[in-house]
């Protein structure tokens, strides 16, 4: 890291309204700089622009700082923290640095950063820890998102939610299925497994009392009385007095339909047991079973079989005997065993009862659990959702509502993740936009304002210089109208004189025996040309300074001294009889020519003067009415910069 020398361990304070922005590109080449930044920083912009940033970094700065701002920056993520900042001469500032990347059609161009004065309280609580930091950096910490964060955005967890719900209802589904499925099957075996061997045992215990009644019939045929007393028929039932139903259409005093019956009922107990046999489950109805067996084997092989051969042997009293003393002993021995069989299918049916009876409890409860579970898993992630979604959203609303009142120094969240952390990034750097484009308008206002005064004070000089000159210009006009009158008049008179000096040269000659001098004769035309050019020895001066044509007024001069000198050389003798003008009358119409050309000459060139400065004043009053509008403008324009000095105010 480059180290910025020397440092003179003074610092350089600035006011708070301050805020000191640049611009640098992705490599860090400062490609702006404002004029707070300038001012504080003690370099020119020349010598910023184009340098590396690193051109103001402070010794004391710790390496790992700005190893971590350029991570953060390299995210597309706004970075904040407190950086002391070396001047050109070696001074020090401190200052609170918002960097933010600068983003043109997606891809980001280059970063802006805006600092303002931080509070003496946290500069003096970063300050020991930059100190530290240089020797150990590790104690800068940089925060580090959880990998699992970056997947928190509203296009990732509305599906995600979509997907939960879904297989909570499919969970659900399935368990409730699963449910009646097994309180099915549950009560399908029940009925099959214990109720239908109920139900076939007691068929069987019952074909085996209406056999035993099939023997009792046959002794003593059968009537409404006799096979109501159990004295006599052993087969009616105890608790109701009414005699078994398998007995009561058996014809009385016949032995062969009880016996018919009777081996009937055997095959169906045969068939009855071979369909129970199938279904026994364990050792304990195994032996049950195998004991009921038994009994019944000895039932009917020692009581049915034996009654029924007597009968066969028309032998009733024995078969009366075997009744009494085999067949019903035997009857209710396995009567016993299939009591006991039957107690124990009932007990184990019950069993199974109370186990499906739980099993459905189970089912009902984990259902409830499910049911819970889900609702307070989606209570949670509602409330997660809110807190990394909702809130930084409405967090965002709040801020674009105070930028929208006017205050763009508040502090915004950018912590979000997702949708809702890139729109806290996208308002703060809105925010960080708005405040230095405020900032430099405001600056502008200021300077626009400052120079339009300057301008107005300019404007009006020129306006009452344009009016001093124009004032001037037309007094100079009205000067050359009068000395173009003035040439016109000497050019006037000077063809008079020329017409005079003809007739003087006339009337000058000799007559008689006198003799008239030139002189005389050309003293009232020199009289004349004095009225006109004074005494020679003074010229005239047009309006502008000048003397006109001097050639004309010397040659008006020596006309005029000529014309009164009267000397030898000048003298008019007398001519010849044909009346020719002598020379020196020549000579003095010449140059008279000569004045009267000069002078109208003059004449010409002074009223192209006059022209020349018409147009001149024409100008200077154009100039002056531009003038007017343009301090008419540059009060307009004043104005402006005082109102958008008051709409940047709005924003402070």
């Amino acid at each position: 890291m480059k180290i910025n020398l020397p440092i003179s361990g003074q610092e350089r304070l600035f006011s708070a309204d301050k805020t000191m922005v640049t611009k640098t590109d992705t490599k860090g080449v400062i490609t702006f700089a404002n004029k707070d930044f300038i001012e504080v920083s003690g370099y020119t912009e020349v010598e910023l622009v184009g340098s590396s940033h690193n051109i103001i970094r402070h010794p004391d700065m710790p390496r790992i700082a700005f190893e971590q701002m350029w991570k953060t920056l390299k995210r597309a993520s706004s970075w904040r923290g407190i950086v002391k900042n070396r001047c050109k001469n070696g001074d020090h500032y401190w200052v609170d640095a918002k960097i933010v990347p600068i983003k043109k059609s997606g891809q980001i161009i280059g970063y802006m950063s805006v600092r303002a004065k931080p509070s003496r309280a946290v500069i003096a609580s970063v300050e020991g820890i930059y100190q530290l930091a240089i020797a150990a950096p590790e104690i800068i910490k940089e925060e580090i998102v959880p990998s699992w964060k970056k997947y928190l955005s509203i296009r990732n967890g509305i599906p995600a939610w979509i997907l939960f719900v879904t297989l909570i209802m499919i969970s659900g589904g399935i368990l409730g299925i699963s449910g009646l499925n097994l309180s099915k099957s549950a009560i399908h075996t029940l009925y099959y497994e214990e109720l239908d061997a109920v139900q076939t045992i007691g068929r069987i215990n019952f074909l085996m009392a209406d056999n035993r009644a099939q023997v009792a019939l046959a002794l003593h045929g059968r009537s409404p009385v006799t096979a109501a007393n159990p004295a006599v028929n052993p087969v009616a039932s105890p608790a109701t007095g009414q005699a078994q139903p398998a007995s009561t259409n058996a014809a009385a005093g016949s032995p062969a339909a009880p016996m018919q019956k009777l081996l009937k009922n055997r095959d169906d107990v045969d068939r009855l047991w071979a369909a129970y046999s199938g279904q026994i489950h364990n050792e304990v109805e195994k032996n049950l079973a195998d004991q009921y067996v038994l009994a019944h084997a000895r039932y009917v092989q020692g009581g049915l079989l034996q009654a029924k051969q007597a009968f066969d042997n028309n032998d009733s009293v024995r078969a009366e005997l075997i009744l009494t003393s085999n067949v019903t002993p035997l009857f209710e021995e396995a009567n016993a065993r299939a009591d006991a069989l039957l107690k124990y299918l009932s007990e184990r049916g019950k069993t199974k009862l109370a186990e499906a009876t739980n099993r459905i409890w189970v089912i009902i409860n984990v259902a409830i659990a499910g049911i819970t579970l889900s609702c307070l898993v989606l209570i949670v992630a509602g409330i997660f959702f809110f807190s990394v979604t909702a809130k930084p959203l409405e967090q965002a609303v709040l801020a674009l509502e105070n930028i929208a009142d006017g205050n763009l120094s508040g502090d915004i969240d950018t912590r979000g993740y997702g949708e809702p952390g890139r729109v806290m990034e996208a308002v703060n750097t809105t925010q960080m936009h708005l405040k230095v484009m405020m900032h430099e308008i405001r600056q502008s206002a200021e300077s626009i304002h400052h120079q339009c005064h300057n301008l107005n004070q300019i404007m009006m000089n020129l306006a009452e210089h344009s009016e001093e000159q124009h004032d001037r210009v037309y007094q100079t006009v009205k000067g050359v109208d009068e000395s173009r009158t003035d040439l016109n008049a000497i050019a006037s008179s000077m063809e008079r004189l020329m017409l005079t000096v003809e007739q003087a040269g006339q009337n000058g000659l000799a007559i008689g025996g006198g003799e008239v001098s030139q002189g005389a004769a050309f003293e009232p035309v020199a009289t004349g040309w004095l009225d006109i050019f004074g005494d020679g020895n003074a010229q005239p001066e047009d309006p502008l300074g000048e003397t006109f044509d001097a050639a004309g007024a010397e040659a008006a001069k020596e006309t005029a001294g000529a014309a009164a000198a009267g000397d030898a050389g000048a003298e008019i003798s007398a001519g010849p009889a044909d009346g020719t003008s002598p020379a020196g009358s020549g000579d003095l119409k010449r140059q008279m020519n000569d004045i009267a050309g000069a002078a109208r000459v003059q004449s010409l060139a002074v009223a192209e003067v006059a022209t020349q400065l018409s147009q001149i004043a024409v100008l200077i009053v154009q100039n002056r009415e531009d003038v007017q509008g343009a301090w008419a403008a540059s009060q307009h324009l004043e104005q402006t910069a005082v109102e958008l000095d008051k709409l940047v105010k709005y924003f402070e």
